[in-house]
């Protein structure tokens, strides 16, 4: 059995899922409403980047007793441009520290544009993004990750970089 499993703040995330899920036929599921992932023998999770963390895998992935026997795949949906060999990087760092080294040296890790809309995000996030906006501003341009490149140029915007084809390598490894 294969299960597409989402943690999904503001939408993009979600809307990624329930596309893969309409192309595949695969059903998906918001990670908190997951019961029993054992019984998957395929993973697909996708999830939302936050803090360098990806939202709800860890509590979600780490509940696989055995990873061996599965087939694991992660999508993370940020911000910033997923092409940057830099934020590539820092996005496997997260996911390192946030898995078993086993279930780390086998997964399959995807990297997907979501976007923004700060008119809806609850005070704590807003609060986050304008201490991060102030702070990136003060850096040099060198020093400006791709991260820090996509806060400053997305701040108080409504954006979205949603990009269903790149879904498709994601499909083809399933299939």
């Amino acid at each position: 059995m294969k299960i597409i499993i989402y943690g999904s703040q503001y939408g993009t995330t979600k809307q990624y899922a329930q596309e893969l899920s309409k192309k595949t036929g695969i059903k998906a599921e918001k990670y908190t409403d997951i019961q029993d992932i054992n019984q998957y023998e395929t993973i697909i999770y996708l999830g939302a980047l936050y803090a360098g963390r990806v939202l709800g895998m860890k509590k979600t992935l780490n509940k696989i007793e055995d990873c061996h026997n599965k087939k694991i795949v992660i999508a993370t949906v940020g911000l910033a441009d997923p092409n940057d060999k830099g934020n590539i990087g820092r996005i496997m760092d997260g996911i390192e520290r946030q898995l078993s080294e086993d279930m780390y040296n086998q997964v399959n890790v995807y990297f997907l544009r979501g976007g923004i809309d700060y008119s809806i995000l609850n005070l704590k996030h807003k609060t986050m993004m304008a201490f991060a906006y102030k702070r990136s501003k003060r850096l040099k341009e060198k020093e400006r990750t791709a991260e820090i490149k996509a806060i400053i140029e997305t701040y108080g915007k409504k954006v979205d970089f949603i990009d269903f084809d790149k879904l498709n390598p994601i499909i083809n490894e399933i299939k």
